[in-house]
C-alpha cells in the first residue's frame, strides 16, 4: 500500500484503530509532534515560503514533498496548510494518570471538538486524563486539532466504568445539575481527585453518579446549561487554585 493510499485509509476510525496511527496537520500542530513518533509524512512547496516552516521540515525526517493537488486530496482541511504527518498512537500507563493530582475523566462526551478542547484545557492544568465509554476517539482529525498538540504530552488512559470505579486512592466528583450537588467552589480540592464531565445530552451516567460526590456551577443568566468545554475549564481551573493555595486555602463554606 502506497504512504498515499494509507492517508486515505487514516480518515476512517476503522483502520486508525488497526494500524495504531493517525494524521496531523498544519504547522502549530505538527510543531508538537514528538519526533519519534512520526512514521512519515508530506509537505507541499509552497509550504516553504514560511521560516517556521523551514526549520521545522529540516528537524524533521521521512518527509516527502508533494504537489498542493496531492495535499489536497489527503487533507482533512478545506484549506490544508501544507503539511501532513502521520503518527503512531500512543497511550499512557494506569500508573502515569494517577500520578497527577487532578484527573479529567470525560464520560461519553462525544463531540470531538469538545473532547479536543478539554484536552487542551487539561494539558494547561497539568492535569491527567482517563476517557471512559463513549467519548469521542482521541485520535479524530477533529479532536487532534481542536487539542493544539495536547494529546502528544497528556497522560491519557481508557478505562471503562468498572475499571474506573475500582480506583482507589482517588476522590470521584461529577460535574452535575442535581438538587443534592455541592457549588463547585465550596468542594475542598485538596485532595487527589478525579473530576468526571457528561454527555453533552444526558450527562454522567448513573454508575458513576452513583458512586460520585456531585457538584455543579451556579448560573444567574438565562443559559439553560454550559458547553462541557466551558463546565470543566471552570471547574479545573478552580482545583487547580485550590491546590496552588496549599493548606492555607478554606473552602468557602467553613
Amino acid at each position: 500500500m502506497s504512504n498515499i493510499k494509507l492517508v486515505r485509509k487514516l480518515a476512517q476510525k476503522k483502520f486508525r484503530n488497526e494500524m495504531k496511527l493517525f494524521v496531523a496537520e498544519g504547522l502549530r500542530l505538527c510543531e508538537e509532534v514528538p519526533p519519534a513518533l512520526i512514521e512519515f509524512g508530506f509537505y507541499t512547496r509552497d509550504f516553504l515560503s514560511d521560516e517556521r516552516a523551514r526549520i521545522l521540515i529540516e528537524r524533521l525526517k521521512n518527509l516527502e514533498e508533494v504537489s498542493l493537488s496531492t495535499m489536497e486530496k489527503i487533507s482533512d482541511t478545506q484549506t490544508p496548510q501544507g503539511i501532513l504527518l502521520v503518527v503512531r498512537q500512543k497511550f499512557s500507563t494506569p500508573e502515569e494518570v494517577l500520578a497527577k493530582k487532578i484527573i479529567a475523566v470525560l464520560d461519553g462526551v462525544q463531540d470531538p471538538g469538545n473532547v479536543g478542547t478539554i484536552l487542551r484545557t487539561a494539558a494547561a492544568f497539568d492535569c491527567g486524563v482517563i476517557l471512559s465509554e463513549g467519548s469521542a476517539e482521541i485520535f479524530n482529525p477533529k479532536v487532534v486539532r481542536s487539542s493544539m498538540g495536547a494529546i502528544f504530552y497528556l497522560p491519557i488512559v481508557k478505562m471503562c466504568h468498572e475499571e474506573f470505579l475500582k480506583l482507589r486512592g482517588v476522590e470521584i466528583l461529577a460535574a452535575a445539575v442535581d438538587t443534592s450537588a455541592e457549588i463547585y467552589w465550596r468542594h475542598d480540592f485538596r485532595k487527589k481527585v478525579a473530576i468526571v464531565f457528561g454527555s453533552e445530552a444526558a450527562g454522567v451516567s448513573k454508575k458513576i453518579l452513583d458512586a460520585a460526590k456531585k457538584i455543579f456551577i451556579p448560573m444567574n443568566g438565562h443559559a439553560e446549561s454550559l458547553n462541557v468545554a466551558t463546565s470543566a475549564a471552570i471547574i479545573l481551573s478552580e482545583a487547580v487554585r485550590q491546590k496552588g493555595i496549599g493548606n492555607q486555602f478554606l473552602p468557602a463554606n467553613r
